[in-house]
Formats: structure tokens, C-alpha cells, sequence
């Protein structure tokens, strides 16, 4: 067997990859030919709960605390003169038994209130109730109502993201229509809008992160409708 040289096997390593890449990469031709637009309303009982999935975030992230303070305190311990001895840091009112997320000097802070990956599920959650789907062969746009958004197929553009700014692609993948959005910093965004097989529900699927937090997966369906989405009201802002 002839051995390839180096060059030549990085060199095809190197395709290989690039093609892997743009395999993924969101197309501007709906091959598919999904049609997605129209007016559409939630459906409640078909979407996820996104209170079980706060509920989860909100443990994972004071396990996160409770491990950060306790490594604190073994280095505060570790640097302290020998013989002395460094308290550890004071986590705040534990919860008694009859006092979720409180104690005897009031509630505990939300340990999610700073969490940028919660932030970003709360504007999902945010969103209208309806939603109306305009779709032309140069552009997709998503009106809930309360926001107005509108992609390119193919396209690519810089936008501001939770912790500063983000590149985002959007397109077909199939049958999908997929919205990327890697950010500098902090949680990637990837939404991903289908049609079920019968064509009566619309799925959007959104994974957020991983970033402070492990990644979490949110699934809303809206089913058609006649009413469109209403318009937002001004900003007193």
C-alpha cells in the first residue's frame, strides 16, 4: 500500500471538514418546498411546561453555587497561616422545611436572576400568543405580536445577543427552517420551525446554550388559525 503523503492527507482532512461544515450550514433554496406561512395560535397543551425546566435550572445553578462557595473556601482555607482558620463564606438563610427558597431572614435570592441563559428563555416565553409566518423566497419573517422578526434564507449577519454580540445564520435544512445565532459570549440560540406531518401544527424548537448552565431544549406547537397575531403595543420606553 503506497503511503499518502502528509501534505496531501491534511490538505483532504481539510476538505473533509469544510464540506462537513457547510453540509450544516442553512441553505437559501427551500428544496422541501415547506410553506410555513400563515396565522397561528399556541397550543398550550401540545408545548412543553417551561416551569419544570425552570425548576431544573434553578437546582443545577445552586449546585453551582453551593460548589463555587465551598472551593472558595477550601482556598481561602489552604492560603490562611498555618494554625489559623478561615470561617466559610456565609451562603445566606438555608430554607427550612415549610420555606422553599426562604428562611428566617427572608427569601434567598433567585439564583437565576443574573443567569443569562434564563434571560433568554424568558424573552421565549415572553413571546405572543399568536403568530403569523410570512414566507417569500428572500426572506421568512416571525410577528408574535409583542416582536417582529425577519430572516434572509442563507443569509448571515451580525446581531446583539444577551452578553454582547453574535453571528447568525438562517435557512433550510431540509424541512426545517433553522435560526443560529453563536455568540461571542455567553449561550448559543439555535431555533429550529417545521411543519407536522399533516401540516395542521407548527413546531419551533429552541435549544439554548450550553454556556453557565447546561443546554436546555424548549418545544412550542401552534396550531392554524384565522386571527392573526395582533399588533404590539407602543413602547412607553
Amino acid at each position: 500500500m503506497r503511503k499518502v503523503p502528509a501534505a496531501l492527507l491534511s490538505a483532504c482532512l481539510t476538505v473533509a471538514v469544510t464540506l462537513a461544515a457547510c453540509s450544516d450550514t442553512p441553505k437559501a433554496e427551500n428544496r422541501a418546498g415547506v410553506m410555513l406561512a400563515g396565522n397561528w395560535k399556541l397550543d398550550r397543551a401540545a408545548s412543553d411546561d417551561p416551569q419544570p425546566l425552570i425548576a431544573r435550572m434553578r437546582t443545577e445553578a445552586q449546585k453551582i453555587i453551593r460548589r463555587q462557595a465551598a472551593q472558595a473556601a477550601a482556598a481561602a482555607l489552604a492560603a490562611s497561616p498555618r494554625g489559623g482558620g478561615v470561617p466559610p463564606p456565609d451562603l445566606g438563610p438555608q430554607s427550612g422545611p415549610d420555606e422553599p427558597g426562604g428562611g428566617a431572614h427572608g427569601p434567598r435570592p433567585d439564583p437565576l436572576q443574573h443567569s443569562p441563559m434564563m434571560h433568554l428563555l424568558s424573552q421565549v416565553i415572553a413571546r405572543g400568543e399568536y403568530l403569523t409566518v410570512g414566507q417569500r423566497s428572500d426572506e421568512l419573517s416571525l410577528d408574535f405580536g409583542t416582536t417582529q422578526r425577519s430572516y434572509t434564507p442563507g443569509g448571515r449577519s451580525v446581531v446583539s445577543a444577551e452578553m454582547g454580540v453574535a453571528d447568525q445564520t438562517s435557512g433550510w435544512h431540509g424541512h426545517e427552517f433553522v435560526i443560529n445565532i453563536k455568540a461571542q459570549l455567553g449561550a448559543n440560540v439555535l431555533e429550529r420551525l417545521s411543519l407536522s406531518a399533516d401540516g395542521t401544527r407548527l413546531i419551533d424548537k429552541v435549544r439554548i446554550g450550553p454556556a453557565e448552565l447546561p443546554a436546555i431544549e424548549l418545544t412550542r406547537v401552534y396550531r392554524r388559525t384565522a386571527e392573526p397575531a395582533p399588533p404590539a403595543v407602543p413602547s412607553t420606553d
